[in-house]
């Protein structure tokens, strides 16, 4: 009878601390097509459960638990878990897939707490690339506070602090304690990215009337894409002469087609081919960056041109330079 009694005084108390803090269980936008009111609740109460642990509540709102102030933390987006959730399928794993989401923020907090950030000798390690969609960024408070630069048309690339468990932006405000030039510590974080271990395959692919052409894939759910921002010194294996057409669906995986004079219009057959599968990578992928393909020449991006006609074909506009580049005489 005590046993019934107790768990009866903790529902009323249970219920009593989420009604003080306000939760809405209003499903923020771009997330209505991927996930029901009964899913996102049970996301948003298992969160609030775990955060208050640790922290005092304010609100739960727009996929955002705010916290009391005076904490050392003011806020905690859901937006990546809401993605990881909805990519697991499987529903009995959300609960891990929970724990972990929080158990890596709090990890990566009590890190921060042990490094000075003022002390560039010390936090350089720690420094990082990646890079996210531009609508992303904007659903997050936009660019004004962090350091960020354009690599790729429509995404941005941020400097972050690669912490146990996490990467976190770095704040302009710990950027100026530094006096250093954006340009030198962007150029110290792709370094310590370049020193990653990135799976590198090459393999012919078959594009149909039996034709082969030689496709390149770049492979590490943290690194791939920030890897292959420095793809000259990373992998000139994977560039041609004229360049290279590169596709980077996600975090963690690139996909690369030489060009050359002697094979001119295999990355036309490549962006032909592999665009369906790219798409999906994109789509399906809790960390997408973008679903074009780019020219990379000389270390810039340039976007390429895809166009998908009423009868389903699949059109490839070459960018000006690269035109030019096979219309000169050799």
């Amino acid at each position: 009878m005590m046993r019934y009694l107790y768990c009866f005084v903790l529902l009323i108390l249970t219920c009593g601390v989420l009604r003080a803090q306000d939760i809405s269980y209003d499903i923020p936008a771009r997330y209505e097509r991927d996930i029901t009111p009964v899913d996102y609740k049970r996301i948003v109460d298992a969160s609030v459960s775990i955060t208050a642990k640790r922290y005092k509540i304010d609100h739960v709102s727009g996929g955002t638990i705010y916290l009391n102030k005076g904490q050392d933390l003011k806020e905690i987006n859901l937006h990546n878990l809401l993605l990881k959730c909805v990519t697991v399928k499987d529903k009995s794993l959300w609960e891990k897939v929970i724990t972990e989401h929080f158990n890596n923020i709090f990890t990566s907090i009590d890190a921060q707490k042990k490094i000075d950030p003022a002390n560039f000798e010390t936090i350089s390690k720690y420094l990082s690339i990646r890079i996210y969609p531009v609508e992303t960024i904007n659903q997050r408070g936009g660019v004004s506070g962090v350091l960020a630069r354009t690599d790729l048309e429509g995404t941005y690339t941020l400097l972050m602090l690669d912490l146990p468990g996490t990467f976190v932006p770095v704040q302009k405000k710990i950027f100026e304690l530094w006096k250093k030039e954006a340009g030198e510590v962007f150029t110290i974080a792709q370094a310590n990215v370049n020193r990653q271990v990135v799976e590198k395959v090459t393999s012919q692919f078959d594009v149909g009337g039996g034709v082969n052409i030689e496709v390149s894939f770049l492979g590490n759910e943290d690194y791939a894409a920030s890897y292959a921002l420095d793809l000259l010194n990373n992998a000139p294996e994977m560039v041609g002469t004229w360049g290279s057409a590169i596709c980077m669906p996600n975090k963690g995986l690139v996909n690369i087609c030489k060009i050359s004079k002697e094979k001119p219009v295999d990355f036309v057959k490549f962006i032909q081919r592999t665009k369906p599968m790219i798409e999906q990578s994109y789509q399906q992928h809790s960390q997408p960056i973008s679903d074009e393909y780019f020219w990379y020449y000389k270390g810039k991006f340039t976007k390429i041109n895809v166009l998908t006609n009423a009868d389903g074909t699949i059109q490839v506009i070459s960018p000006a330079g690269l035109t030019a580049l096979m219309t000169e005489k050799q």
